[in-house]
Formats: structure tokens, C-alpha cells, sequence
């Protein structure tokens, strides 16, 4: 097996690994939403300390993801300079921008909420 195969092998391995990631976000996102139902209904501060928990936990996860495909990208990038890889670049930097804005958002909401009911 030549070099450039065996170097493409590892990367769509890394990527599967990745998507093996996602699910378990898409499974935690999904425990996440029914936390919330069950605060929503009851006021539980359990639940809310819960939901926001798993909800830092994806997003963190996701967070990393978005810095692996940052790298990625940039790895493609210098290996092949054209519009199209660029573009590449500049999505994966917007995609961790929003990322990292969700993850602010989540942690702010997670202070105020859980000090504004006295946890």
C-alpha cells in the first residue's frame, strides 16, 4: 500500500471516529431536549442543572470538532490552493465562531439561570 494510500485510509478512519461523535451529540442533544420537557413541567432545579450540563457537554464536544475541521481544511488548503478550498477554510471558521458563540451563550444562561432561581 503506497504512502498517499495509506495516509488517506487514516484520515477517512479519523473521520469515521468523528461521525461515531456525532451520533453519541445527536443522542445527548435528543436526552437533553427531554431534560428540559421534564423541567418545563415540573420546575425540577435538578432537571435544569441536568439539561444544561448535557448541553455543555455537546457543545464543548462539538466545539473540538469544528477545530478538527478547521485543521482539515487548512491541511487541503496548502496542499491545494483554489477557491474552493478557501471557501472550505472560511466555513470551518464560521462554523467554530458559531460554535464557540453557542458555548458562551450556554454558559451565561447557565449562570444566570440556575443564580436567578438559587441554586
Amino acid at each position: 500500500m503506497s504512502d498517499t494510500t495509506s495516509s488517506k485510509i487514516s484520515a477517512l478512519n479519523l473521520d469515521d471516529l468523528v461521525w461515531y461523535i456525532y451520533i453519541f451529540i445527536s443522542v445527548a442533544a435528543l436526552y437533553s431536549n427531554k431534560l428540559e420537557k421534564e423541567y418545563t413541567l415540573t420546575h425540577d432545579k435538578k432537571k435544569l442543572t441536568e439539561f444544561h450540563s448535557v448541553n455543555l457537554v455537546v457543545l464543548t464536544i462539538a466545539f473540538f470538532i469544528y477545530i478538527y475541521f478547521i485543521f482539515i481544511s487548512f491541511k487541503r488548503y496548502n496542499s491545494n490552493k483554489n477557491r474552493d478550498t478557501l471557501i472550505n477554510v472560511i466555513t470551518s471558521i464560521l462554523f467554530l465562531t458559531a460554535g464557540g458563540i453557542s458555548l458562551y451563550l450556554e454558559l451565561k444562561s447557565t449562570d444566570s439561570e440556575i443564580n436567578d432561581i438559587g441554586i
